[in-house]
């Protein structure tokens, strides 16, 4: 009898252990998850393979929304993920607020994408995140340059990836004639360096995701009307207001390899 009572408790004690231990396990899931996440160079990086980005989109359409299914992806890959995770649970049963939080800065970035930004598949670009400039004093690069196979001003249109309004549009000693969107989502697409602007677009103007915004040069690095410093080409931007910052710049560039595919085409002399 006391055997079997001995047992018993052993069983039990064992029991206990596994409980504690899957209790543990999945509060620490997680457990690096804060109201700060979204600051994380991690997060600005923005690292999501086109094939992953299609699987997602492919997963989002059976009922599972896109940027929860984004959000938790991200988490689950520590921000470089191989695979769609779709177990939200651990994160709203333990950090609710601060995944809600990471969601809708997701959801600013990528829920308004539509087509690249320049109406030509002639292009080319690299992963220039974050690399030294000099122009202006020491400063690191916060956008994607997207660069034309014939360096001629003014004949490649720059098209506006998303709705939106525009927020933004004049000269700026370092961007040249620039044009800013704002997002029905919130974030801000910034394109620099336009060597005209499309007529009669003016600051408080509705864009459509494809209208014309103007056409790609290398106007900036001086005062108003600089031109010829560097090649023909579109510095994007992409930014969102955070927790703690008004306007957080995100790397455009897995974005933009996403995009490819969604080249607007139109015909021009």
């Amino acid at each position: 009898m006391k055997s079997s009572r001995l047992f018993f408790l052993l069983i039990l004690f064992i029991i206990n252990c596994f409980i504690l231990v899957w209790l543990i396990q999945d509060r620490s899931h997680a457990s690096g998850l804060t109201a700060t996440t979204c600051n994380s160079d991690e997060f600005r990086e923005q690292f999501l393979p086109p094939s992953l980005y299609k699987e997602l989109s492919e997963t989002s359409d059976f009922g599972h929304p896109f940027a929860e299914l984004l959000t938790t992806t991200m988490l689950d890959g520590h921000f470089h993920p191989e695979t769609v995770s779709t177990n939200t649970a651990p994160y709203l049963k333990y950090k609710r607020e601060e995944f809600l939080l990471l969601k809708k800065c997701y959801e600013m970035i990528w829920s308004d994408l539509e087509y690249f930004p320049v109406a030509d598949t002639a292009v080319f670009f690299e992963n220039s995140w974050l690399t030294p400039r000099s122009y202006g004093g020491e400063r690191r690069h916060e956008g994607t340059d997207i660069f034309a196979s014939r360096n001629i001003s003014n004949y490649y249109p720059i098209i506006s990836i998303t709705d939106g309004i525009i927020e933004q549009k004049g000269w700026l000693p370092l961007g040249g004639y620039r044009i800013g969107i704002r997002s029905e989502s919130g974030a801000f697409f910034y394109y620099a360096h336009l060597a005209s602007y499309e007529p009669d677009l003016t600051v408080g103007d509705t864009v459509s995701a494809g209208d014309i915004l103007g056409f790609m040069g290398n106007t900036g690095y001086g005062e108003e009307g600089t031109v010829g410093k560097f090649p023909v080409h579109l510095h994007l931007g992409i930014y969102i207001p955070t927790l703690y910052t008004d306007e957080m710049s995100v790397n455009p560039y897995h974005i933009l390899d996403i995009l490819r595919k969604n080249t607007r085409k139109y015909t021009y002399s």
